[in-house]
């Protein structure tokens, strides 16, 4: 069901244009901006009130039955909710609660507060314990929907048909309240849920990008319609749109470490990699912060914001630094009595990252020995580490596997070092480590991302052929690379690139036997997809030079310049890079 949005196509266009024109190529990209001018009060509750909210976490209107305290600490839990500040929102609906026991929409929202629709977790037993805490006797009609959606989010194990029965309530709710800014934010973040970035559903997505659009529009500090935009069009096609959301989230909710980093989400398809570097140093001193002020441990800090961080260092060339921030990480996970799969896994990435830019292979195995360690089922924080009872049918709650995603990612870098070391005896046994934790992920292939499972067998392959080169010869290796560089491309984008993409392993290989006009050709197709990604760019260069394109490769030699400005100054292929430019 296709709601209609109420903002009009040039009035959209006009939002657009007056934000979201990316910086020129060569000139300084701006860092996070300045906390927004207050902004008036939103609407109180219909009881009583219309206190500002100081949570530093947005402001929005929601008229709920109860107190005054009831309607002041769920406006800040709701505000909470909509960045994805679970614990936050919990606490805060706790207190509305304790406020007013009969407060039913705390009640509603503590539930809410259960499902993580985007990272496709949820815990049912909470979920449906706090819902239970309802009193129905005093709901208005709107509060009553509210609640339903509720319900059609729990009335069922299966996650997929609980989305979609949230989705056609929320739909139907829209359609019932067309003027109620709340109802049109469930509804884009339940098409979210559903939709999520499967490129069979694109107009799915754009219809959730444009009822935010809608509500930022009349709304400019809300922080739920800045928060969905930018999920909406997070792709490298439609990033552009989500610029004027993604420079006014930060201003909007600075408490919240997930809003200091979700603008980098389109920072990074705009190869905006100065503002990723900000916005995520920002977000993760905030969830420290925030954290330390809880009395919790690094465990529950924004360790993904810190993966970003990383990789957006070794973007601009601050190989040095990144090491260092790396070893922090890496430092806090081993002394971490309670260390998260979230962590493990988003260390994963930045030790990939980070052999990737650096091309130090030698490094990758002491560097990923944390997360092959051993682990428990669960975690002091009650996190699932990789149990099979939180699995989709599980007995606990519903959790992605990401420690066993973090391994998966290990090996892969494991067996690209040997590869690149020409140990591929070893790089083989990697192969056989990949597939066999690949194994352990099969209870919840069905909740991951279309097209994954192909990707990893793909890679399996790529790999294994590489190994055998001496023996089957490069074009059997170059044939396996195209194969695994066509199914990748296939699978969206997001965020920075971790693992090397086929791509541009097979550029390398083509310029490597002096193909030099197929190797640019492939890496402007990394570019296409990664934008301004360094080893691409640096690749592309060398490519075009090689193929006496001189023009070419003076434009891609000037781009990393610019992007390498702030480098280390013992950077490799600077001084290359600065006499290429001129």
């Amino acid at each position: 069901m296709v709601i209609e949005t109420r903002l009009a196509p040039l009035a959209l266009l006009s939002l657009v244009v007056a934000c979201a024109a990316p910086p020129p190529l060569h000139t300084t990209q701006t860092a996070a901006p300045a906390p927004a001018s207050p902004v008036s009060a939103s609407a109180g509750s219909l009881a009583a009130g219309s206190e500002a909210q100081s949570s530093g976490l947005g402001r929005i209107e929601f008229l709920v039955s109860g107190s005054e305290g009831c309607a002041r600490h769920f406006r800040d839990g709701m505000s909470a909710l909509h960045s994805f500040a679970y614990d936050r929102a919990h606490a805060t609906f706790e207190a509305a609660l304790t406020a007013d026991p009969a407060c039913a929409m705390a009640a509603w929202g503590d539930a809410m507060a259960y499902v993580h629709p985007i990272w496709h977790e949820r815990d049912l037993a909470k979920g449906r314990a706090a819902l239970a805490r309802v009193r129905e006797e005093r709901l208005t009609p709107k509060e009553r929907a509210f609640v339903g959606l509720a319900r059609a989010l729990f009335a069922t194990d299966d996650m997929q048909e609980a989305n979609a029965g949230w989705l056609r309530g929320a739909a139907q709710m829209h359609l019932d309240f067309p003027d109620d800014d709340e109802i049109a934010l469930q509804h884009a973040l339940a098409l979210l849920a559903v939709y999520g970035y499967d490129r069979a559903h694109i107009e799915r997505q754009m219809e959730a990008g444009a009822i935010a659009l809608g509500v930022l529009q009349r709304r400019p500090d809300h922080p739920g319609a800045a928060h969905y935009a930018i999920h909406a069009f997070d792709s490298r096609e439609h990033a552009i749109l989500a610029l004027p959301a993604a420079r006014m989230y930060a201003r909007i909710a600075p408490a919240a470490s997930h809003a200091l980093h979700m603008p980098s989400h389109t920072f990074v398809h705009l190869g905006m990699w100065r503002d990723v570097v900000a916005s995520n140093e920002r977000a993760f001193a905030a969830s420290v912060e925030w954290e330390r002020s809880r009395g919790h441990t690094s465990s529950t800090f924004d360790w993904h914001a810190h993966a970003w961080l990383v990789a957006a260092l070794l973007e601009v060339g601050q190989y040095g630094r990144a090491k260092q921030v790396i070893e922090e990480g890496r430092a806090m996970l081993l002394a971490a009595k309670d260390d998260t799969a979230l962590h493990r896994a988003d260390y994963a990435d930045e030790v990939a990252a980070y052999v990737m830019h650096t091309e130090r292979w030698k490094e990758a195995d002491a560097l990923l020995l944390p997360i092959f360690a051993a682990t428990s089922d669960e975690s002091a924080t009650g996190e699932s580490m990789a149990c099979a009872a939180h699995a989709p049918g599980g007995s606990g709650a519903f959790r992605l596997p990401l420690a066993l995603l973090a391994r998966l990612d290990g090996n892969a870098v494991r067996a690209e070092a040997a590869l690149q070391m020409g140990d591929f005896g070893t790089a083989k046994k990697r192969v056989a480590d990949h597939k066999a934790v690949r194994a352990q992920v099969a209870p919840w292939v069905k909740t991951l991302p279309p097209g994954i499972v192909a990707a990893w067998e793909a890679q399996e392959e790529t790999l294994l052929a590489r190994a055998e080169v001496t023996t089957k010869g490069a074009k059997f290796a170059l044939d396996a690379l195209e194969r695994m560089a066509r199914v990748a491309s296939e699978r969206p984008a997001h965020g920075p690139v971790w693992l090397r993409p086929a791509r541009s392993t097979l550029a390398a290989t083509l310029l490597a036997t002096g193909k030099a006009k197929e190797a640019l050709t492939e890496y402007e197709r990394v570019l296409e997809v990664h934008t301004r990604h360094a080893p691409a760019l640096l690749g592309a260069a060398r490519a075009a030079r090689a193929a006496a394109d001189g023009a070419k490769a003076k434009t891609y030699y000037a781009l990393l310049a610019d992007q390498w400005r702030d480098a280390d100054a013992d950077f490799p292929a600077l001084s290359e890079v600065r006499t290429s430019a001129r």
